[in-house]
């Protein structure tokens, strides 16, 4: 979101906060320079550290759109109340995210985020209902 980089914005650069000091668009993303960071041999060494925001600057998303850091380490269940296990990882696809469950000693399952497979998400209670189709498991 452009406006989260504007000039004077706070970011935190693993942790600690960090002034925008100048932004432009680059290549489907943006340059950014911080007040932390003064050149680029210093960033190159940054390479791996986290960039982030305060919860509480998040945007709002529409109903039924989640955050990934809200869905990642939640427990998924079947409609049948079997745990399948925690979400462990997600991959954005073009056309729909895909939920890597895992549980220690078994198989992976790959559930894809569609309204036919993911029925309830109730991030106070970390917890995700979902109806495995044919082939899911």
């Amino acid at each position: 979101m452009p406006e989260r980089f504007e000039l004077g914005s706070t970011l935190y650069l693993d942790g600690v906060a960090a002034k925008v000091t100048s932004s432009r668009p680059n290549k489907g993303g943006y340059v950014i320079l911080l007040d932390s960071v003064p050149d680029r041999n210093m960033a190159e060494t940054l390479r791996g550290l986290w960039l982030t925001i305060p919860e509480t600057d998040l945007y709002p998303l529409p109903g039924g759109a989640f955050y990934h850091f809200q869905l990642v380490d939640m427990d998924v269940y079947t409609d049948d109340d079997e745990h399948l296990g925690q979400i462990a990882e997600i991959i954005e696809t073009p056309g729909n995210d895909v939920y890597i469950v895992r549980k220690t000693n078994e198989r992976d399952v790959l559930l894809p985020a569609i309204k036919d497979v993911v029925l309830d998400v109730d991030t106070e209670a970390s917890r995700m209902t979902v109806r495995l189709l044919p082939g899911l498991r």
